[in-house]
């Protein structure tokens, strides 16, 4: 966390939102329920004559601490920041559609498709199929006779509940392939990358153009949202939009109307794939690899479908399903919220048979050292201090962001949090029947002065009056108690 960037108007970590500890009782962080606790000031340097003067400190707050927001977007973790983040996801899907939070609302004009990517097949699971959608009746989930290579049933003739607790699971877990499963995971940034840049390549070629001409003429915009699926792999949701040259403020060319951005897309994901070792293939307790490797695909199930805007109904729909899978767990009841730090802590936790093998699978590979060389190579990365399957067991391998977007496509969750920030400060202020100013009586933001901001995390968990809640158990030492978060200058 050393050098973490500090906020401009109260020198504290950007995107962190804080209140004041009133009693130990009080709601704190807006209702945060594992709110970090920092220690630390913030002073004020007048830019002409160069005076200090302390606007805040930690000292003067119950049990010498500020609580701030753990910002997390897992609903099993923490509720209240789990809201605030999928309120703040909706907003800045809803701008990229429909305008607002800095977009013009010309850009509902603008030619756009809603994209499911898909992960390939692993081996069959127990799944809930249903004729004619989700209102039709249940079919049976594999009716398929015989036995697989161990003997076990090849299919399932069973209709499946939604709350079947099977559903994800593999018919035979031993015919599963659970290493092509957390390396397809890990390697879905590198495949997301991939077909990003194909698709720009595929467009300009579709509309006669070179990459170079297509970027004066127009540019691809997007927002991504990953899914854990119930059998453990990541499905993407993404909408792609058509822009001018100069991004939604500029008319997108002629040719974008039609179905050809849609065929490009759908030539480029059936068709990308990026080298990756084969850990099936793969001796890992000799330390060899297979040279030939494996390619990672997307899945045969694509869905490219054109987002038509007739009105704010269909652009709220088409937000909050996005939207709805920002704050989905890892797995049920939350019970991988947090990294798994051995296969120790792992054999505490209550984990379904699949789960349980998925994260296993992550340990195995990652513990092998040609493997993660392997690896990581494929992900075009440098080898950190921890293999990247161990760091992101928890999440099956999974190690990319659960929501993404281009840089032009809306606003951002750091311009959000500034602005319900402000907007709290501001109205403080307003009740207490003052204007919100700095430590030299100036409006906050004013380019006399300068902010400066020094904090040390000291822990997580409430100040209870006779003491604090603990940390996670463990906690790298990088994050323990004690570490700093960083020193702050702002400009003018």
């Amino acid at each position: 966390m050393a050098g973490c960037a500090l906020s401009e108007e109260s020198g504290l970590p950007v995107n962190q939102e804080t209140l004041p500890l009133p009693a130990p009782s009080a709601k704190v962080a807006g209702g945060c329920s594992r709110p970090i606790r920092l220690k630390g000031h913030t002073d004020h340097v007048d830019v002409g004559t160069g005076e200090i003067r302390r606007a805040f400190t930690s000292a003067d707050q119950p049990g010498g601490v500020l609580h701030v927001r753990c910002n997390n977007r897992r609903e099993s973790a923490c509720p209240a920041c789990s809201a605030v983040y999928k309120r703040d996801a909706r907003r800045l899907v809803l701008a990229g559609l429909a305008g607002g939070k800095g977009v013009p609302e010309t850009v509902t004009g603008h030619p756009a498709w809603f994209v499911t990517l898909t992960a390939p097949s692993f081996g069959p699971v127990h799944s809930r199929r249903q004729h004619g959608g989700k209102t039709g009746p249940v079919r049976a989930c594999h009716p398929r006779r015989g036995l697989c290579p161990h003997g076990k049933p090849a299919g399932c003739h069973e209709r499946h509940r939604e709350d079947d607790s099977r559903l994800g699971s593999p018919l035979c877990p031993d015919c599963y392939a659970y290493g092509r499963s957390v390396v397809w995971n890990a390697l879905v940034p590198r495949l997301w990358k991939a077909t990003r840049d194909a698709a720009e390549s595929a467009v300009a070629a579709a509309a006669g153009l070179t990459v170079a001409g297509l970027r004066r003429a127009a540019r691809l915009s997007f927002v991504k949202v990953a899914e854990m699926q119930a059998r453990g792999v990541v499905h993407l949701h993404v909408v792609v939009r058509v822009d001018g040259p100069d991004g939604p403020g500029s008319a997108p060319p002629g040719w974008a109307a039609g179905e050809l951005v849609a065929d490009a897309l759908r030539g480029v994901v059936g068709s990308v794939a990026v080298p990756a070792p084969d850990p099936d293939a793969s001796t890992l307790d000799t330390g060899t690899v297979a040279e030939d490797g494996w390619a990672v695909r997307w899945g045969v199930q694509v869905d490219i479908r054109r987002i038509a805007l007739d009105g704010p109904t269909d652009v709220g729909r088409v937000s909050n399903y996005l939207a709805k899978y920002i704050t989905k767990s890892a797995a049920a009841g939350g019970a991988l919220d947090h990294p798994v730090r051995s296969l120790a802590a792992l054999g505490r936790l209550v984990l379904a048979p699949h789960a349980r093998r998925l994260v296993e699978t992550c340990w195995r590979l990652g513990q092998d050292a040609a493997f993660t060389v392997a690896l990581d190579a494929a992900l075009g990365r440098d080898s950190g201090d921890v293999p990247r399957l161990l760091r992101w067991a928890h999440q099956m391998g999974f190690g990319g962001h659960w929501l993404s977007k281009s840089r032009a496509y809306s606003t951002t969750f750091t311009a959000l949090r500034t602005v319900r920030r402000v907007w709290s400060r501001t109205i403080g202020a307003a009740m207490a029947g003052r204007l919100p100013t700095d430590a030299f009586g100036r409006v906050d933001g004013d380019e006399n002065t300068i902010v400066l901001g020094t904090w040390t995390y000291t822990g997580r968990g409430l100040y209870l009056g006779t003491g604090y809640g603990a940390d996670p158990p463990g906690l790298p030492p990088s994050r323990a108690a004690g570490s700093p978060v960083g020193t702050w200058r702002a400009g003018r």
